[in-house]
């Protein structure tokens, strides 16, 4: 994990920071609970050496690591101007202000954060899901938001085939190669002439059946 500075240093205060980390365990508390009422409900079709719950860590970071291999603070290489701070010293509020600037001066992307969260997944994560605007877009918040988007895939569903569920994940991150089909080993956003796939669909198929191992 980045070195960050002390709480006390941080734009906005102790309170902010506790805040941020609060919705990260309700995070990781929300989900895991998601996975176990899944599980229980699929018992009977598990495969063998299969564990409660899912290990997403393996995922985060492969995915991380081809989206934005700078980290937190990473922002599109196609903004026309850096944000005031780095990304993980600002409230989402502030985040999603500073990509509504981009895309005012008509960027390409407003992507940010290790995730790489566009403008409008990211307002419609804080709508949808009811999340301050206040939290700091730290590594544990934008863990978090990601977590969202990986369980609308079901990732944390055991039932939820490795192929599909990485298709799914295709359309989420242009990084992610599309596995099935006539477009596989794509990005789902290839045809943009921007976006392309950044590892192999093996790769992501492999991880992804290992979610349940431990």
């Amino acid at each position: 994990m980045k070195h960050r500075p002390a709480p006390h240093l941080r734009p906005g205060g102790h309170g902010r920071r506790v805040r941020s980390a609060v919705a990260a365990v309700i995070g990781w508390l929300w989900l895991g609970a998601a996975a176990a009422m899944a599980q229980d409900d699929a018992t009977s079709r598990q495969a063998p050496g299969l564990s409660f719950g899912a290990n997403d860590v393996a995922f985060l970071n492969l995915m991380g690591n081809l989206e934005a291999p700078h980290g937190f603070d990473a922002v599109s290489g196609f903004a026309p101007a850096p944000p005031p701070r780095p990304l993980t010293d600002m409230t989402l509020s502030e985040v999603i202000a500073y990509q509504e600037r981009l895309r005012a001066m008509g960027t390409v992307s407003s992507a940010v954060g290790r995730y790489q969260f566009i403008y409008l997944t990211l307002r419609d994560l804080v709508d949808r899901h009811g999340i301050s605007g206040e939290l700091v877009f730290d590594g544990e918040v934008q863990t978090y938001l990601a977590r969202f988007l990986m369980h609308d895939c079901g990732f944390y569903d055991p039932r939820t085939a490795p192929a599909p569920l990485a298709d799914c994940l295709a359309t989420v991150w242009a990084a992610l190669p599309v596995v099935s089909g006539p477009r596989a080993g794509q990005s789902f956003y290839g045809e943009d002439g921007i976006n392309r796939a950044l590892t192999e669909p093996a790769l992501v198929l492999r991880v992804l059946e290992d979610r349940f191992r431990w």
